[in-house]
Formats: C-alpha cells, structure tokens, sequence
C-alpha cells in the first residue's frame, strides 16, 4: 500500500471507529472499555490502519537517517573539491605572479592578477587605545576595525595593530 493509500486508509477508518463511538455512546455502553476496544477491532480496521501508519513511520525515520549520512558524504566531498579549486586557482595565482604576467588573454578565460589593499591585523586587542572601540550595553565594546584600517593607512601607529602587505587577487573573467 502506498504512503497516500495509507493515510486514506487511516483517515476512513478514523472516521469509521468516530461513528462506531458515537454510536456505543448513545447506547450507553461507551463505559465499557473491553467492548469499546473489541467493537473497533472487530467492526473496523482501525487497528490495521495504524499498523499501517507506524509501518510507514518507521520507513520515514529510516529515510531520514539514510539521507542525513547521504547530506554528510556530500558535503565532505563538496568540501574536498572546494579545497581541490582553491589550490589550483592559488598554482595560477602563483604562475601569473612567477612568469610577471599580471593578466593574459586565453581562449577560453582572460586572467588578472589584482593588488589586494591591506588589512588589518590585530596583534593584541587589548593594547588598542579606547577610541578604536564602539560602545555597546552588553557584553562588551565592539572594536571599530574600520577607524582602526583609516588610521593605520594615516601612517598612524596604534599600539596592537598593524596593516598586513596586502596580496594579489586572481580575477578569471569567461567569455
């Protein structure tokens, strides 16, 4: 039986065992629990119907965990061949910067090599001066690193930060 086929089942019989309580009920006989229990099995299929139900439960929650270790092995590898591109677009990188070719045209892709502007870089954050700090009621201030980046390009020197070298950006233009 189907997952639909089992719900309409389900649904039918629900409705059927309603009717037959209804009726026990107006008979008087809604206290007697063994006849409740013996009218809905012998007078329905209620009980088969949610045989059926936690059946189809039960094939749910094996899906579920099936798909869950599926979703794992697919992102492993997602992660496996994000990190495979990486490392090859950093061998471009690295053999643009080596035969000093800041761009170069190719059949199917035009190559740019780009300067990074530097960044900050945060040695210790407590031996930043208090104005690179933005206020905040809990739990603590906030650095402001863009203040911080305008200041250290002024040339200015704050205790616990500095600008790294920047560094190159490959740009990979496809026709």
């Amino acid at each position: 039986m189907t997952a639909a086929n089992n719900e309409r089942s389900l649904m039918i019989q629900t409705e059927a065992a309603k009717k037959l309580l209804s009726s026990l009920r107006e008979q008087g006989a809604d206290d007697d629990a063994d006849l409740v229990a013996d009218s809905l099995e012998g007078e329905t299929n209620l009980l088969e119907a949610l045989d059926a139900a936690l059946s189809e439960i039960d094939e749910c929650e094996i899906l579920i965990v099936g798909l869950g270790e599926k979703i794992k092995t697919f992102d492993a590898r997602r992660k496996l061949v994000k990190d495979r591109a990486e490392r090859i677009r950093a061998l471009i990188e690295q053999a643009l910067v080596m035969t000093d070719q800041p761009s170069l045209k190719l059949p199917g892709a035009t190559l740019a090599l780009a300067k990074r502007a530097a960044q900050v870089v945060i040695a210790n954050e407590a031996d930043i001066p208090t104005r690179f700090w933005i206020e905040q009621e809990r739990p603590a201030p906030k650095l402001d690193k863009k203040a911080l980046a305008e200041a250290l390009k002024a040339n200015e020197a704050v205790p616990g930060a500095s600008l790294d070298n920047g560094s190159i950006s490959l740009t990979v233009r496809r026709r």
